[in-house]
């Protein structure tokens, strides 16, 4: 009578190992599902920074001193629905206005907010660069 002894793992081994397994993808597929959420939201704070940069410096390059007030727009940028909201508000100083320019996604969540502030006075020409109309009378100069 010779006792039989069969190597390899018993069904309940089996089960644990696949327990443990499972266990380990399922926290794997949770960290990466969570990663993805985080690239989707610093993508859009970038986009929407971009988007409210941009909102202010259009008015700046305007030269047109803003009224005081609030104004919504909708946009699309990258490929999505913006919706922007600007409030002009006075700043304490004569002739300087604030803007706040909030950017927010079709469901009213505020993604960023950017403020700048937006000058009466024109800025006056580049150093070394000659106004316009100095440039005729550069112009005239040289062909004398």
């Amino acid at each position: 009578m010779s006792l039989r002894h069969d190597t390899g793992f018993t069904l309940v081994e089996v089960m644990v190992a696949l327990v443990i397994v499972a266990l380990a993808l399922a926290g794997a597929g949770v960290l990466l599902g969570q990663r993805t959420n985080d690239v989707f939201q610093l993508r859009d704070r970038t986009l929407a920074i971009l988007i409210a940069s941009n909102s202010i410096a259009e008015v700046r390059l305007s030269r047109q001193y803003p009224d005081v007030g609030r104004s919504t727009v909708e946009i699309e940028y990258g490929r999505r629905e913006w919706i922007v909201e600007t409030v002009v508000s006075e700043s304490g100083i004569e002739g300087l206005r604030r803007l706040d320019v909030s950017v927010l996604r079709p469901d009213d969540t505020n993604v960023r907010t950017v403020s700048g502030f937006v000058s009466r006075a024109q800025p006056p020409p580049a150093v070394g660069v000659p106004a316009y109309a100095q440039l005729d009378e550069v112009e005239n100069e040289n062909r004398q």
